[in-house]
């Protein structure tokens, strides 16, 4: 990371992303002149979270995605042991986020006991959502210290595959947070399927619900241009691959293009998951950016932060993003960070041209459908 260790330590410094709430007749005033169904929500299930746009935007603030590994309830099997939920809650309250994306937790369940959990740590997370998809098991959850203007997660989407009618498994989280001054803040969070062999095809799967995923990227943006979108989760494949490529879009032009933030840790490495069973090391979380919201990140504090015990907690690493939510113009200096718009390792062994491992579709299809190799070759769900 640049500025090494000590950026890496500058990165977790305590923010001020908890602003002071404003008066309870200044929330109620607000509230009354909401849609009467908006105030039953926010009384009834909101527990009184202070609206974003109510507030200051604040100097800078952190985005975390995480995949907390099977954070169940006790009572599910296959729950992680009371000592790794732990762990976890102490990553958690280390990092302290404003808003995060947690992927695999058991549902509205374990997000009260995480909330619990962290509550008695002194972090307070009154908004959480959970994205209510197909699989049964692992859920996506957001959870926040302010209220989104907006919250339509995608639990419909689905594709064509082998002449079925396929749902994505998970679905797509959508919050849209918005402050006082206007800035907009679109994060959306995805869990892909993973490799666990399907007769389907998981490499199928995979790409046609990180298809579905880049609609709902180019729905915001048709609607908003220069929308500052933040798409986080658990993709379950190589920056190479094509779901990944697929989500980056880059046929498209620079406006409508994800750039790929890869978070690096303080040895500037970008591995997000261990495979103990194989000792492999991979990259399949990840921080994409639009064109709109890379002026705002700061990409010296978007990091891979170590803290706690982490293997205990989970096999993947917790992504931080951090951002300034104040329009900026760009700049060039942004862009000499990104090369093909996935971020430059700074002091990386430089690769040939003829070893890039862009290729074609066909070529990456041949290479990625041996289904005999898919069944569990990481472990991941």
């Amino acid at each position: 990371m640049a500025g090494g260790e000590t950026a890496f330590v500058r990165a977790l410094t305590p923010l001020s992303a908890s602003p002071p709430r404003p008066s309870f007749l200044a929330w109620f005033r607000r509230a009354v002149a909401a849609c009467g169904t908006a105030l039953a929500v926010g009384l009834a299930d909101l527990g009184g979270v202070v609206v974003a746009a109510d507030l200051p935007a604040p100097a800078e603030f952190r985005v975390l995605s995480y995949n907390v590994h099977n954070f169940f309830p006790a009572s599910v099997p296959g729950a992680k042991s009371a000592e790794s939920k732990a762990a976890v809650i102490d990553v958690v309250a280390g990092i302290d986020a404003a808003i995060m994306l947690l992927v695999e937790t058991g549902g509205q369940e374990s997000v009260r006991e995480i909330q619990d959990m962290l509550r008695r740590k002194g972090c307070e997370y009154p908004f959480s959502s959970v994205v209510e998809g197909g699989d049964q098991e692992r859920r996506l959850a957001v959870l926040a210290k302010w209220e989104p203007v907006e919250v339509q997660h995608d639990v419909t989407a689905f594709y064509n595959l082998g002449g079925l009618h396929v749902r994505v498994q998970r679905g797509f989280a959508n919050c849209t947070f918005q402050w006082a001054n206007g800035y907009r803040l679109h994060l959306l969070g995805a869990h892909l399927k993973s490799k666990v062999y399907h007769q389907l095809g998981q490499t199928d799967m995979r790409r046609y619900e990180a298809r579905q995923l880049r609609y709902l990227v180019n729905g915001i943006l048709d609607k908003e241009p220069d929308a500052n979108i933040l798409v986080v989760g658990d993709m379950n494949d190589s920056p190479n691959a094509s779901p990944v490529t697929t989500l980056l879009g880059r046929r498209y032009k620079d406006e409508k293009q994800l750039y790929d933030l890869r978070p690096l840790d303080r040895y500037d490495l970008a591995w997000t998951h261990l495979w103990q069973a194989g000792d492999v090391y991979s990259r399949i979380d990840y921080a994409l950016a639009t064109y709109g919201l890379l002026p705002e990140v700061d990409l010296d504090k978007t990091c891979l932060p170590e803290l706690g015990s982490l293997q205990l907690a989970s096999d993947h690493r917790p992504l931080v993003v951090t951002l300034t939510p104040v329009e900026k113009s760009m700049a060039a200096a942004v862009l000499d960070r990104f090369d093909q718009s996935i971020r430059k390792v700074p002091n990386a062994v430089p690769t040939a041209e003829a070893e890039r491992m862009i290729g074609t579709r066909k070529a990456r299809r041949a290479e990625e459908q041996d289904n005999g190799s898919e069944a569990g070759d990481t472990g991941e769900e």
